[in-house]
This record gives structure tokens, C-alpha cells and sequence, in this order.
């Protein structure tokens, strides 16, 4: 059994909403849809990556504001 990475895979699904024609993937206009930024099998350039550095530099901020606010 061939597995597929989770790129291929949303790039399949995408292929199956339209009917198995790439080039309906490509004119998609389901913007709301989760997977319209990968629907042409690739991460989208502005793709933010979210790791634990930024969640504790964010909790970290967050305690210093609430420390100088007196909250």
C-alpha cells in the first residue's frame, strides 16, 4: 500500500472536490475552504511556522505586561 505525505494527500482530496481536473484545482474559488492554500500540493509562501518559542515568547511578554500594569 503507498502511503501519500499530507500534501499529496489534500492535493488529491482537492482533485476529487473538482472532479479529477487539475486545472478546476487551480481555477478553485473556495477560498473558505481549510485546505485552499494547499490545494496545489505546496505550503503557501506566507506559511507561518508555530513552534513552542513563540508561545512562550508570547507568555512571556504577557506576564511582563501584566507585571507592569499591576493586573
Amino acid at each position: 500500500m503507498k502511503y501519500l505525505t499530507p500534501l499529496k494527500a489534500i492535493r488529491r482530496k482537492c482533485l476529487d472536490c473538482v472532479g479529477f481536473q487539475p486545472k478546476e484545482v487551480t481555477l478553485c474559488t473556495a477560498e473558505k475552504c481549510p485546505l485552499f492554500p494547499y490545494r496545489m500540493g505546496r505550503r503557501p509562501k506566507e506559511y507561518n511556522f508555530i513552534t513552542e518559542d513563540t508561545d512562550i515568547k508570547k507568555t512571556a511578554r504577557t506576564a511582563v505586561e501584566i507585571e507592569n500594569t499591576g493586573v
